[in-house]
């Protein structure tokens, strides 16, 4: 009883308990009384774009729909609708949830292909101006619908311990892919040459690669989801991520890069960590006629730029350091075991050579396309602005300086 007395003592001797004890009282009634805000919001993971007739733009929604299970499984839903903008048409799904619509949990944006045809930018502006999707939101393109690429997010994420997400945010790792977000995309088209990559994702049938799940066939109309529901035909799709890319300048697509196009672009854009480099036909005085598979474990890509009789001259020196991870040799067995720091100088040359061959091929895909890839322009103006002003003021057109830039390449290759 005495402690009691002397605890109440110390409580009215201290303001800051009373205050604190009476905000608990009225505002802790007050949100335990409050509805939880998954209750009023849809958590939307991603987004998807379609052209639909005339000016109408269809978009679909990849809903996280909290449901208490004893496995905890995450439960996803599809949610389509349409309008003449985007605006117009997040309202509308607005309705078909019955719910508002969240955005501040989106990781990925699918664009349909078509929406590269013409600027894409002034489509996606809704996104854009919408505080709450991150600029490091995942931005890909896709040759399928929008709604059956995230129709197969849907039964990958609720079936498969691997994420769809992962597979297109993957990307920065690979010598053969490239990264895009919002903020790498609209940084490339509002630069000086207005060009910038997107990674392209296909969704494409069981007998190609990729890792295929079950999903229901898909109908198409109305707003509702794109679950599977008993009864419908069963079909295997594969969300494809290939390395492909497609070049946009001014938010139009005007190339589409393979994986081994986007592999020799990255030996000058140096955005990437890993991947494998393969020498066909290789002897030495230790193979005869061998395939040899070098891994990449790191990169480092140095670019600098001079001004050579009034014309930009620019040094790329590349160091790359490899392993030995596979040699395959027809004509005798390899009885050794070849560590690279062991291997020939000839192997190393022809490592260096063939790198060399993809810097080149790059730089002309650069130049038949007149895309600045690697932000040449910028680097340049920013140390020569003189000299790069009067050298573009020579040219009949100016997008095509890349032609009559000279490119001097130097692949070193180093053991791990």
């Amino acid at each position: 009883m005495e402690r009691l007395k002397a605890y109440l003592k110390l409580i009215f001797k201290t303001p800051m308990v009373i205050v604190f004890i009476l905000i608990s009282i009225i505002y802790g009634g007050i949100a335990l009384g409050k509805d939880a805000e998954i209750d009023d919001y849809a958590v939307v993971t991603a987004i998807g774009l379609d052209k639909g007739e005339e000016d109408v733009v269809e978009i679909s929604l990849l809903t996280f729909v909290p449901i208490v299970t004893q496995n905890f499984s995450e439960q996803y839903e599809v949610v389509k609708s349409s309008g003449k903008s985007i605006s117009e048409a997040m309202d509308f799904a607005g309705l078909h949830l019955g719910r508002q619509v969240g955005l501040s949990h989106v990781k990925m944006v699918v664009v349909n292909e078509d929406f590269f045809t013409n600027d894409a930018t002034t489509e996606m502006d809704y996104l854009t101006r919408n505080a709450n999707l991150a600029l490091s939101t995942t931005l890909v393109c896709t040759d399928a619908s929008a709604f059956d690429f995230l129709s197969a997010v849907k039964e990958f994420n609720t079936a498969s311990s691997i994420k769809a997400d992962d597979l297109v945010e993957f990307n920065e790792d690979y010598v053969y892919s490239t990264e895009s977000t919002f903020e790498t995309f609209y940084k490339g088209i509002y630069s000086p040459t207005n060009t910038e990559l997107v990674s392209f994702i296909t969704l494409t049938s069981e007998d190609k690669e990729g890792i295929s799940i079950q999903t229901a066939a898909q109908n198409s109309a109305g707003g509702g989801s794109g679950g599977g529901q008993s009864g419908q035909e069963q079909e295997k799709k594969k969300i494809l991520n290939d390395g492909q890319a497609i070049l946009c300048k001014d938010g139009k697509e005007v190339y589409k890069l393979d994986k081994e196009e986007m592999k020799h672009l990255n030996f000058l854009k140096g955005d990437f960590k890993s991947g494998s480099i393969i020498i066909e036909n290789f002897s030495d005085n230790v193979f005869t006629n061998a395939e040899l598979t070098f891994e990449i474990f790191e990169n480092k890509l140095n670019t600098q730029v001079a001004f050579e009789n009034g014309i930009p001259v620019v040094y790329i020196n590349s160091k790359i350091f490899l392993k030995l991870s596979e040699a395959k040799q027809t004509e005798r067995l390899i009885n050794e075991n070849v560590d690279f720091k062991n291997i020939s100088n000839e192997a190393i040359k022809a490592i260096e050579f063939k790198i060399k061959e993809y810097m080149q091929d790059g730089i002309r895909i650069m130049r038949e396309n007149k895309a600045d890839i690697i932000n040449l322009y910028t680097t340049i103006y920013n140390k020569f602005p003189k000299e790069m002003s009067e050298f573009l003021d020579r040219l009949e057109d100016r997008d095509d300086f890349l032609n009559f830039v000279v490119f001097k390449v130097a692949p070193q290759i180093y053991s791990y």
